[in-house]
């Protein structure tokens, strides 16, 4: 009885101790980080993807010995909440956040209009917030202190598919169809594209703006079809993309070349659309064929195999994650510059770097009002199913298959 007695003790002292080990906290203090996402909506494929790229960075980080920091060693931990892709909703969750949760720094959501509203919040209160995917121009010129852009501004996304257009297609395209989303961040995409086709040559023969969230675009469609431009240009999010292509099919429409300002390079893009998505191409800020490095992470590959490691061997690296990662490990870098967590310390840390180089992002580079000043990306094109880089010529992977074929050819 006794030797049974002492096994259970012994048994006993042994679980204990294990979950103390497992449960141990072994650090000094945590940084807490605000990220409200959509995770619902009609931006949840992105929102979904940019909350990917957050839990990379903190699992690693909190696996990697955290941040030294005001004499400390920090681990982090990052607060989500769903936006539900509206931005009063978001507005809302990042002032419960900052009120609530006691959060020291905001990761920004999904799209520019959210990102507008909650901005406004983290602005009142004196919180920085990093945004991750969202760069129109107006949120940038409020004049506030305390946001900063990751992605370069907006009207630029589309611009290397003009240059493209003009350098690479035969015959050179000659009309372009504008149709964007009447949202802040397809408008400002937009605009910049038909501003740049315009310098170019090309005649932009409809610029025609429809309401965000719509779910029949068969009367504008109808209007593009009876104008065949070579071009048509979409300007939305993933779920407009996936719309405008299967409406085209069903009016018996086939765009010569596609041009979308975001979806495309998606995961689900292909999966839910398969061939049809075939030829469409996009403007991207990243690709995982991006050479690049920090003390975070290592080199672009570690970074991707971090996100293997953490998200499953089948994911797909794509710009919004990535993104993500660099909006977080920027924020580190600029508490190990500032040596504090105190927020005009850290603010004056971002400020004065000067090209912020991540593995997980293209270079970053503030300018007075916050906003990313450093682009240089490629077009990429689905081909056979599969993502090309087709533009600029050093960094083509294939060339760009234009006119693309009938849609009972493909």
């Amino acid at each position: 009885m006794i030797k049974k007695l002492s096994l259970v003790f012994l048994v006993s002292i042994f679980l204990f101790t294990a979950v103390g080990i497992i449960f141990a906290q072994p650090f000094d203090d945590i940084i807490k980080i605000g990220a409200a996402v959509s995770l619902t909506g009609k931006t949840a494929y992105e929102g979904q993807m940019v909350k990917q790229g957050y839990e990379v960075w903190e699992k690693w980080v909190n696996e990697h010995g955290g941040i030294q920091a005001d004499g400390k060693t920090y681990g982090v931990k990052i607060i989500y909440y769903d936006d539900e892709s509206d931005p009063v909703r978001g507005a809302r969750l990042t002032e419960k956040l900052i009120t609530e949760d006691k959060v020291n720094f905001l990761a920004g959501p999904y799209s520019s209009s959210i990102t507008f509203a909650t901005t406004a919040i983290g602005e009142k209160y004196g919180v920085i917030t990093i945004a991750s995917t969202a760069n129109a121009k107006n949120i940038y010129e409020r004049g506030y202190k305390y946001v900063f852009s990751v992605l370069p501004p907006a009207p630029l996304l589309m611009a290397p598919i003009a240059y493209m257009m003009d350098e690479m297609l035969e015959p050179r395209p000659k009309t372009v169809a504008i149709i964007p989303a009447n949202d802040l961040f397809p408008l400002s995409v937009a605009d910049g594209f038909k501003e740049i086709c315009e310098e170019l040559g090309f005649e932009v023969v409809l610029y025609e703006k429809y309401p965000p969230g719509s779910t029949d675009l068969s009367a504008l469609l109808t209007k593009v079809k009876a104008l065949n431009p070579d071009v048509l240009a979409g300007g939305g999010y993933t779920a407009d993309a996936l719309m405008i292509l299967r409406q085209c099919k069903e009016l018996g429409y086939t765009p010569k070349l596609f041009a979308s300002s975001v979806g495309v390079f998606v995961p689900a893009f292909i999966k839910e659309i398969g061939a049809d998505g075939n030829y469409a191409v996009e403007g991207e800020w990243w690709v995982p064929a991006m050479k690049t490095k920090d003390h975070i992470f290592g080199t672009t590959e570690d970074y991707l195999q971090a996100c293997r490691d953490i998200l499953g061997e089948d994911f797909v690296a794509n710009y919004q994650t990535a993104a993500a990662s660099a909006t977080v490990s920027i924020i580190q870098m600029a508490i190990e510059k500032a040596g504090t967590i105190e927020t005009e310390a850290v603010r004056n840390a971002l400020v004065s770097f000067d090209i912020i180089e991540t593995a997980c992002f293209s270079p970053v580079e503030f300018n007075e009002k916050g906003e990313n000043i450093q682009w240089l990306h490629p077009v990429i094109q689905i081909q056979n199913e599969e993502v090309k880089v087709v533009y600029p010529a050093e960094s083509q992977e294939s060339a760009p298959v234009y006119p693309a074929p009938a849609w009972k050819e493909r």
